[in-house]
């Protein structure tokens, strides 16, 4: 055998495999992406960047925050189309410790024609008992007329969220100075009485006349509140008097 004759033969045989393969995966790719369209859920980067779950806590916001809407998007795998599309949603209940009262969404979306997502939104309620254990949701994709769900690891999200109070790591450090002996009744006190958009208590983000002016406006608040309960004055957990 002439050493072009045994080239053309395994040229031959490379030549035959990529068709092959080409041909498969062209197959493979048709019937994933367009034959049966799927969707995977995807919610927002600031809390479930790399994860399948979400994970938020009420305890840094005031009292009168008493929900929090957070946005997930249904991301198509594979081309858009030219009409809406519908993706179903369900809660699991077996993976569900929420109560209905406690959260909302919707049970369909709908992805607009032209385009490969669709935006959904899902509020987490705040009560009572987020401030002795968290709960959790578990959103899945059901299948629709129109989507199947995509891959396991992105076919549901869970929603995690609590208003546990659990003492600053800065407190003993930065906060002492400030504001006295720390307890769950006084710095839940601190946090009704912020403003939402104030942030963490650090002395590496406020400066000392802003944590001065902090403490000044606790001192007034507790002052209204003992003038508002006569006799009854704010004690903490440990039958403390609440002081500034």
């Amino acid at each position: 055998m002439t050493t072009n004759f045994r080239y053309f033969l395994v040229g031959l045989c490379v030549s035959c495999g990529i068709a092959t393969i080409t041909t498969s995966c062209s197959k493979d790719e048709d019937f994933y992406y367009q034959d049966q369209p799927r969707v995977r859920l995807e919610g927002e980067k600031i809390w479930a960047v790399g994860s399948d779950s979400v994970t938020f806590s009420f305890v840094s916001y005031p009292a009168s925050t008493i929900e929090k809407t957070i946005s997930v998007a249904a991301m198509v795998m594979g081309e858009v189309a030219n009409r809406d599309r519908i993706v179903n949603l369900t809660v699991d209940p077996a993976r569900t410790t929420a109560q209905a009262s406690q959260y909302s969404l919707p049970q369909t979306v709908t992805v607009p024609a032209g385009s490969n997502s669709g935006i959904f939104n899902v509020t987490l309620r705040r009560d009572a008992s987020l401030q002795s254990k968290a709960v959790r949701l578990y959103v899945q994709l059901a299948e629709s007329a129109d989507f199947k769900p995509g891959v396991k690891e992105q076919d549901h999200i869970t929603f995690i969220w609590n208003d546990i109070l659990s003492k600053p790591k800065n407190w003993d450090d930065e906060l002492e100075t400030f504001f006295g002996t720390y307890s769950n009744v006084k710095y839940r006190f601190m946090l009704d009485n912020m403003n939402a958009n104030e942030g963490e208590i650090s002395a590496s983000t406020m400066s000392w006349a802003m944590l001065n002016s902090l403490k000044i406006r606790f001192q007034n608040a507790l002052n209204a509140y003992n003038a508002a309960h006569p006799g009854q004055p704010l004690t903490d957990e440990n039958g403390n008097l609440v002081t500034f």
